[in-house]
């Protein structure tokens, strides 16, 4: 869906959920909407795109408010009919369209637009009450589940580390956390070589560098509310295919033999690779946080979990000091 199709979408949905009484606002990528109702809450998504919407279908969504921690419900707009989803109130073109008139009838008439989304909201919990002056909360909200690394590093001193003075904005950075095994081994005259290995890494899903992430400090639960979850652009086949192809070259090998025929010696070379069958490599989604400092017309981007500048920018345009 182009940025412009996406833009007309989101102001006729937020027209369409205005109409039916709910409090929206715009939110940032991935997601379009968030709307609170007097029974439900909603986050909206207008994607055709396959992993934006497959992570999308995957989140849960939580809107806490005072005592009460409810789960969001999810609508996505889709103007592909291929799109698969397995936990999304999903609206293509029909919806959209009939939606989109009742709301203008329902603004014509001064009334409340009903939509009717085919299942019941999400249940409320309520959370123990609390006693003293901790009872009196502001109202929060969390934002989507992801397994992620802890924000540890405060905005006010990403700001200190950039050297800027100005405003950050936590972005949510998608790597492929891999663990790949090798087996097998390979005899030439009497030489046994093997293949055996084992490694773990992470590769950024927007620009391909490498990083170590250690998974026990990997957090699964909601992320701070107001984050961007940047969506991935490495795809999971190519992460796979080049981590396979690289652990085939690291395990190359070139072994000279020595050997006599007649009143000859003779030396030869062969290389040996291992067999791909025998590579397995496990990937998983791993979210980084990363503070996005602006001050003037600069940006720096500082690791939100261990504090270090960006030696390379999320996104082009962005100047690293």
């Amino acid at each position: 869906m182009e940025s412009g199709t996406r833009e007309k979408a989101r102001n006729v949905l937020k027209r369409i959920l205005i109409a039916a009484s709910y409090d929206v606002e715009e939110v940032g990528n991935p997601l379009d909407l968030s709307a609170i109702g007097s029974e439900d809450a909603l986050v909206v998504l207008c994607s055709d795109d396959p992993e934006t919407i497959e992570i999308f279908d995957s989140m849960t969504y939580r809107l806490r408010t005072g005592d009460d921690n409810r789960v969001c419900r999810k609508l996505l707009f889709a103007l592909d009919p291929a799109v698969q989803t397995e936990d999304c109130i999903r609206w293509g073109s029909d919806e959209f369209a009939r939606y989109a008139g009742r709301a203008a009838l329902a603004e014509v008439l001064g009334q409340s637009l009903v939509l009717d989304f085919g299942c019941p909201p999400p249940a409320i919990r309520r959370e123990p009450e609390k006693a003293g002056p901790a009872a009196v909360e502001e109202e929060t909200e969390a934002g989507p589940e992801l397994p992620h690394l802890p924000v540890q590093v405060a905005e006010k001193r990403a700001c200190g580390i950039a050297g800027l003075h100005g405003s950050a904005k936590c972005r949510f950075i998608p790597y492929w956390s891999y663990h790949y095994v090798s087996t097998g081994e390979r005899e030439v005259k009497d030489r046994l070589v093997s293949f055996d290995a084992e490694g773990a890494g992470a590769v950024n899903a927007i620009n391909g560098m490498r990083m170590e992430i250690d998974p026990g400090t990997v957090e699964r639960g909601p992320v701070p509310f107001g984050s961007e979850i940047v969506p991935s652009r490495l795809v999971r086949e190519d992460v796979e295919e080049q981590l396979v192809r690289d652990v085939v070259e690291r395990l190359t090998q070139r072994v000279r033999f020595r050997y006599e025929k007649g009143d000859a010696i003779f030396y030869e070379e062969k290389t040996l690779k291992p067999d791909r069958s025998n590579i397995k490599v496990d990937l998983e989604t791993v979210y980084v946080p990363v503070w996005q400092v602006r001050g003037g017309s600069k940006i720096v981007e500082v690791n939100g979990f261990t504090g270090e500048v960006l030696s390379m920018p999320m996104d082009e345009g962005v100047e690293l000091l």
